[in-house]
């Protein structure tokens, strides 16, 4: 209830805002981190609350290169594996 009171104060644009953020943080806390990224970027474009909406950007970026990474170790061990195979 305080919710909604609290959302029919705002503005259309920062209630536009607030539904993207929770659309980012819901795919965000279930590690779907392209989606969580692409809908802080539109947050963001709402120029609103910005350095907030930038650092939940940096953490896609930073755990999206940790899931690069993990992802060439992995084909790395995979080839070693499979030329392991082939040579003994």
């Amino acid at each position: 209830m305080e919710d909604h009171i609290l959302e029919s104060t705002l503005t259309p644009v920062e209630r536009k805002f607030l539904d993207l953020m929770r659309h980012g943080d819901n795919f965000f806390r279930i590690e779907l981190l392209r989606p969580a990224k692409s809908y802080y970027q539109k947050a963001l474009e709402l120029n609103l609350e910005t350095d907030k909406v930038k650092q939940k950007i940096a953490d896609c970026d930073r755990l999206l290169a940790f899931e690069v990474k993990i992802i060439w170790i992995l084909v790395a061990i995979a080839a070693l594996v499979v030329l392991a195979i082939y040579l003994f």
